[in-house]
């Protein structure tokens, strides 16, 4: 759940991403840059895949504590585009 960063411990979480439906023209926009958009310090996208299913995006990333996460999921769900599902994630070699 935590891997040993430049700067210390980070959490790896992944998200899962819906567009709202309705809003899929605004929301895939807004998809297409929300794994590049400037994020707190200590966040990093590892990788983001767009995806065909119930989701729309895999989100890979990492950030330094649940508060800031916290923080970045609020901000990328302000305005109602999008309904996540985040959980923390660990390599199956540290399980």
């Amino acid at each position: 759940m935590f891997r040993l960063g430049l700067k210390g411990l980070a959490m790896r979480l992944i998200t899962l991403v819906k567009v709202v439906p309705g809003r899929m023209n605004e929301g895939f926009e807004r998809l297409r840059t929300l794994p590049t958009q400037k994020m707190p310090e200590g966040v990093r996208t590892c990788l983001s895949w767009v995806t065909y299913g119930s989701y729309d995006l895999v989100w890979a990333w990492e950030a330094p504590d649940m508060r800031t996460a916290n923080q970045v999921l609020q901000e990328a769900t302000k305005d109602g585009l999008f309904t996540t599902e985040t959980m923390a994630a660990q390599d199956s070699a540290e399980f």
